[in-house]
């Protein structure tokens, strides 16, 4: 449910030496995508943000009205938006590491707390994490502590969580655990295949819970705040001891009617649009409530019938009417709120709001980025009447774009400064990269994700209150899917993949032309890529025959050092109806650069099983299996291998933490 030969294909930044890598392919479809993290050193010379022509509302009126005009034109005998809809399947591209800063040359190696993440400094939540001499993990319902100092692992407290506690995942600040998760106590998506029928199986909208747990005493960890905030988790970051979560509202809670047997859709419509023009403001701006921190262990996260998931209730406004900002143009009818707290003192927030939606946050150390595609679900089949049995028709969408939001990042001031628009669909954050003050984007052309025309790498920079495209450079993997990206400083290099895995190097040292030094075709392609120093770069997908056809899971490196010619120096294969885990989730794979050692988890479909595979790398690119070991069964995504200050590597699994010594 998630989301290259010889030629240099899209997706992932990395950040010092210029380059672009980009990879596309169709693999499989998802209706969903997940996304992952990456290490990077802050960029330098970033300049200060222009904000010129972007100001906050000047009374809750006139935030209101902006809300209904905006909305206003999409209102229908649905409400906001149209009929239940089946979606196109979407095929979506693996999420790939990015570091920003680091050049071609450079090995990167897992943030502070063990994750492999996107950016140097900017950690990210995962389920697992360590200070190197702790490990604290969520297994189910529980927030476990272990002690990883000794010989052996040994667990030291095991916390219960909210029951309704969804997904949770963990920061770790000091000596505190950040835990986030969403309330699962209602329908989070389409149900029945994709085809929505009823109104009662369309997604509502969702809350974030955010748990602070202090960690003082590991053996007694203890919730210390506890908060609920309205809307979904689009992101969350860590940079140092502050804590910026991303949460997005897109529906109002107006209880919009829909036709049926005695309203038609004309007059459905008409009251939908005098229940909008009576809105009041509260029926738009998010809220938060905050619980009694010591009544939450173990408890649901349940609501009344009248409390909207939205809604917390016994909540208040969770930010002022003064503090939503608006672009000059309208962007959406939304609320992105950005929350921004330091982990000794959550109570303490900062919020800032933009009237605008979003579903795809990429952040560097001072810019924070927030997109939004259109369209992107490939053919929608519209309901006529399907309750009536008549036929459905088919709409083909536009051309897709997506929307872009800039922020600037200072301790704990979040400052919106710029919008603008880049053509194409972003496939994940893996696909975006800050760069001496510029956002790279790599992005899949056409109509649909499903059968994109070509793919593109483009040029933002800020101008005003506009991003503003500077440079574009296209005709990337002609009618080829993005797989991964990598971005180093002024390079980036992007693999696609239809029926052999093209491979592009993009130079992007002169961001107003950006052009591609070379390209690589060969059979399969690889939908992870990390770079592991010495101008290596490892691969980890699928070999593929010359008809597209994915046959066994391959890692492979590649030698980037001739940019114009890059090659393919070595693979190794590792069976049929297998997957290595980073292609959905990059926090599955580990480097250690010093032992230039290689861990990744791969899923065996065909056995039902997850194993941990161990390669060393040579000097000369060459991989050398070390060892392949079971440790799940089919939950490979879970599985974390966390390394330690003593050279050791942690191993999370099956809800327990061993001990690998290499």
């Amino acid at each position: 449910m998630r989301r290259t030969t010889a030629v240099l294909g899209a997706g992932l930044s990395v950040g010092a030496l210029g380059v672009a890598l980009v990879t596309t392919g169709v693999v499989g479809a998802s209706l969903a995508v997940l996304v992952a993290p990456v290490l990077v050193a802050p960029p330098l010379g970033t300049p200060p943000a222009a904000a010129a022509g972007l100001r906050p509302f000047e009374g809750c009126e006139e935030l209101r009205r902006w809300y209904v005009d905006e909305a206003m034109p999409h209102v229908g005998p649905w409400g906001l938006g149209g009929p239940p809809v089946v979606y196109g399947m979407r095929t979506a591209a693996g999420a790939v590491e990015a570091d920003s800063a680091a050049g071609v040359s450079d090995a990167v190696g897992s943030g502070a707390t063990g994750t492999n993440v996107q950016e140097a400094g900017v950690d990210e939540p995962d389920l697992a994490k360590t200070d190197g001499s702790l490990v604290v993990h969520v297994d189910g319902p529980f927030l476990v502590v272990t002690d990883v100092s000794g010989e052996k692992a040994r667990e030291l407290s095991r916390l219960p969580l909210p029951r309704a506690l969804g997904a949770p995942e963990l920061l770790l600040v000091g000596d505190r655990a950040v835990v986030l998760g969403q309330p699962s106590g209602y329908l989070a998506g389409p149900g029945g295949g994709g085809l929505m029928l009823d109104r009662s199986i369309l997604p509502e909208p969702s809350s974030t819970r955010a748990l602070v747990v202090d960690l003082g005493d590991p053996t007694a960890p203890a919730v210390v705040h506890d908060a609920t905030y309205g809307g979904g988790l689009v992101s969350a970051r860590q940079y140092g001891d502050v804590v910026r979560l991303v949460v997005s509202r897109t529906t109002p809670a107006i209880d919009f009617v829909y036709p049926d047997r005695v309203r038609t859709e004309r007059e459905a419509t008409r009251e939908n649009r005098r229940l909008l023009r009576e809105s009041t403001v509260d029926d738009w701006l998010p809220r938060v409530s905050t619980g009694d921190p010591g009544a939450v262990t173990g408890q649901p996260v349940g609501r009344s019938t009248e409390q909207r998931p939205d809604r917390p209730a016994a909540g208040e406004r969770l930010m002022g009417c003064d503090a939503v900002e608006h672009p000059e143009a309208g962007a959406g009818f939304g609320t992105v709120s950005v929350v921004t707290f330091r982990a000794d003192d959550p109570a303490a927030r900062r919020t800032t709001g933009v009237t605008a939606s979003g579903e795809t946050v990429y952040s560097s150390a001072d810019r924070l980025y927030l997109a939004t595609t259109d369209q992107g679900w490939g053919w929608w089949v519209v309901r006529d009447s399907l309750v009536a049995g008549e036929p459905a028709r088919v709409r083909r969408p536009p051309a897709l774009s997506t929307r872009v939001h800039a922020f600037e990042l200072d301790g704990l001031s979040t400052r919106y400064v710029a919008s603008g628009r880049v053509r194409g669909l972003v496939v994940d954050r893996w696909s975006m990269s800050e760069h001496d003050g510029n956002l790279r984007v790599a992005t899949a052309l056409g109509r649909d994700s499903w059968t994109p025309r070509e793919n593109a790498v483009t040029v933002l920079a800020e101008r005003g209150s506009r991003l503003a495209e500077v440079g574009r450079v296209d005709g990337l993997g002609v009618d080829e899917q993005i797989q991964s990206v990598r971005w180093f400083g002024d390079l980036a290099v992007v693999v696609t993949f239809r029926r052999t895995d093209p491979l592009y190097a993009v130079d992007l040292a002169d961001p107003e032309a950006p052009r591609v030094l070379g390209a690589l075709k060969i059979p399969g392609f690889s939908s992870y890529l990390h770079p592991v120093g010495d101008g290596l770069l490892l691969g980890l997908g699928q070999h593929a025959n010359r008809q597209g056809v994915s046959r066994f899971a391959q890692a492979a490196v590649f030698d980037l050092r001739d940019l114009a010619r890059p090659d393919r120096v070595d693979t190794e294969a590792f069976g049929e109806d297998a997957e290595f885990t980073a292609a959905w989730d990059p926090r599955g794979f580990t480097y250690l650069p010093e032992r230039r050692t290689v861990l990744a988890t791969l899923q065996d479909y065909r056995h039902g099983r997850s194993r941990l595979v161990v390669m060393g790398l040579g000097e000369d690119g060459t991989l050398a299996p070390r060892s392949s070991t079971v440790v799940a069964g089919w939950d490979a995504l879970s599985v974390r291998t966390l390394p330690l200050d003593d050279g050791r590597v942690a191993v999370v699994a099956r809800g327990e933490v061993d001990l690998l010594t290499l």
